[in-house]
């Protein structure tokens, strides 16, 4: 389809499975063209599945909670909806929203897109060695065995396809996070292949809301200089013929959209320069961010090169067992009570080594000197084994509990003892496209499979340019200690076991400063927890800020961390509060 209308509105009505259920009524009045929707971070799958072993659906049902309030004004305006909550069951979902309009009286033509479940096809070839792209190893053959989910990452062009056959309701099991709006802008601007520019922009643009109102003040470090934030809306992506968008917000709704909330979300979960999706991959050093005031951000100059030859693949196994529990110290003799508690607990469940993994994490105290809650810590203790007898409550968290009495002085602890839970391990890897042929199931029709484009012939991803750029020496003169988040602004995340870190100059001037600074052995100093992980640094220039990849922070993923956050959401806040002597000529007046 080639549209005279020269924008597409897209509004992103959620970022994940279990976000507010209101993004739609927030976006309806914003006269959007689509409403999309993102459910399924990388955990998800593992939960659909386990939610699937115990007799429920493999879908997110809570979507059709979400879509059926507003069934009768999207069928009435024309509004296309896309999303991935079809999870393991993408055709389940379309027949539910099918009996659903037939509930409401409203008819909505319904398309489901599967072919990315690979299960069966990896219990069948053995050979396939599944490098994890974090690692370089080879899937053990161990957990070959094991494997609970398998699927590829496929692409926008089923969902051109979709639209462009009469669906109003496309739903797709796992597809990148950015497709669900490249897929709509293909259709609606009759986009080929081969535009590689315009895709590129779509992905950034996708990648930008595709978190929901993280683009818009949601988790924003530098929230605290702008006012009460109150709710953020929901965003939306003016997508123009050429690929590039201006990103905003709902109508009358809280947070904001300037160059720096667009910043934080194009550094969100990215590793290097080149961020590779299955149709296009994309120089995020070619980007160029705009605030033009108003709560509106232009995102243009996008470049795209050649589709790669693999895609992604996130592979679930079965990992083992995990328990914990959590042990309040409160007031005086800190240090001391850590240790009695820790030779006790060791005595009475084993020592650290006997498990898998035994971690200890202590939380507090802010204030020893505080109020009750100021004063306390909280130490928290964490095993995980393939044996669940080892770390089940007869073994581990009973023993802890019997504690309670023969050991600190005030000890306490947050909960009952504890049985184990199953744990996931994330295995991300590469496949050849040609393993992952989308099907197109259309209402009263034989699926139909949806190829890969022939044309652009798909490339290896080009290779990641290391801080290709080469820092500026900052003039030497007075500094002043302060907060980097003072001078800098910060967003991480988790793909499995990596986090990554980025930071943006708040003030343009303070890059070269930055890119001098903040090296990857620099971070480790102010970060002690990364000591012994590879850390690799990206420059960004065009966005006046860096990312840092660090491998193996996050373990197996979130599902088999013991981290006391698994999924490195704190690390940006974190490294913000480090103090830092900064040049006194980039600290703002208010400040310095």
């Amino acid at each position: 389809m080639t549209n005279e209308t020269p924008t597409l509105r897209i509004g992103q009505f959620t970022g994940w499975n279990g976000d507010r259920a209101d993004g739609i009524a927030e976006l309806l009045p914003a006269d959007v063209d689509v409403l999309t929707g993102d459910y399924l971070a990388e955990l998800t799958m593992l939960v659909l599945q386990k939610n699937r072993a115990r007799g429920g659906v493999g879908y997110v049902r809570a979507f059709l909670d979400v879509l059926e309030p507003h069934i009768e004004e999207i069928a009435r305006r024309g509004i296309k909806v896309v999303t991935n909550a079809g999870g393991l069951d993408a055709p389940g979902l379309a027949t539910a929203i099918r009996e659903l309009c037939t509930k409401r009286g409203v008819a909505l033509s319904v398309a489901a897109i599967d072919g990315d479940d690979l299960t069966t096809l990896l219990a069948s070839a053995p050979d396939l060695p599944l490098v994890n792209i974090d690692t370089d190893t080879p899937l053990p053959d161990s957990a070959r065995e094991r494997v609970l989910t398998a699927n590829a990452y496929l692409g926008a062009w089923p969902i051109t396809q979709a639209l462009a056959s009469g669906a109003d309701i496309v739903v797709c099991q796992r597809v990148t996070d950015a497709s669900l709006v490249v897929g709509p802008a293909a259709w609606h601007h009759g986009w080929k292949p081969d535009d590689l520019d315009a895709l590129a922009g779509a992905v950034a643009a996708g990648h930008i809301i595709e978190c929901g109102a993280q683009a818009t003040g949601g988790n924003f470090s530098e929230f605290a200089d702008h006012g009460p934030l109150g709710l953020p809306g929901m965003p939306l992506a003016d997508i123009a013929a050429d690929g590039s968008a201006v990103i905003g917000k709902s109508p009358d709704s809280g947070g904001l959209v300037i160059r720096d909330t667009v910043l934080a979300q194009l550094f969100y979960e990215i590793g290097g320069t080149h961020y590779a999706n299955p149709d296009v991959v994309v120089d995020l050093t070619s980007v160029t961010v705009e605030d033009l005031g108003g709560d509106r951000v232009r995102v243009s100059g996008t470049r795209g090169g050649p589709p790669p030859a693999m895609i992604k693949c996130a592979l679930t196994y079965e990992g083992g067992y995990r328990n914990t529990m959590t042990i309040g110290l409160t007031g005086g003799n800190l240090d001391a009570k850590r240790r009695w508690v820790e030779e006790q607990v060791h005595t009475a469940i084993g020592p650290a080594e006997s498990f898998d993994e035994c971690r200890w994490s202590m939380v507090g105290p802010a204030d020893q000197h505080g109020d009750f809650e100021a004063a306390t810590a909280w130490l928290i203790v964490t095993v995980r084994d393939s044996r669940r007898e080892l770390v089940d409550r007869a073994h581990f968290s009973t023993p802890i509990t019997a504690l309670a009495t023969s050991n600190i002085p005030g000890l306490y602890l947050t909960t009952p003892p504890q049985q184990a839970r199953s744990f996931g391990v994330q295995w991300p890897t590469l496949v050849d496209k040609d393993l992952a042929v989308a099907r197109l199931l259309l209402q009263d029709a034989e699926p139909v499979e949806v190829p890969w484009p022939s044309n652009p012939t798909p490339v290896a991803a080009p290779a990641e340019r290391d801080d290709e750029v080469a820092p500026a020496q900052v003039t030497a003169g007075p500094t002043t200690r302060v907060p980097l988040g003072t001078v800098l602004g910060t967003r991480s995340g988790d793909k499995a076991g990596t986090a990554n870190i980025g930071a943006w100059a708040r003030d343009p001037r303070s890059f070269d400063w930055l890119l001098t600074t903040l090296t990857p052995a620099r971070l480790t100093e102010l970060m002690p927890e990364l000591a012994g992980l590879t850390v690799t640094r990206y420059a960004f220039p065009n966005l006046d800020g860096v990312n840092f990849v660090v491998t193996g922070y996050l373990g197996d993923g979130v599902s088999a961390c013991t981290r006391v956050d698994p999924q490195g959401k704190g690390l940006g806040e974190y490294l913000a509060s480090r103090l830092v002597d900064v040049p006194t000529s980039l600290v703002p007046a208010s400040i310095g």
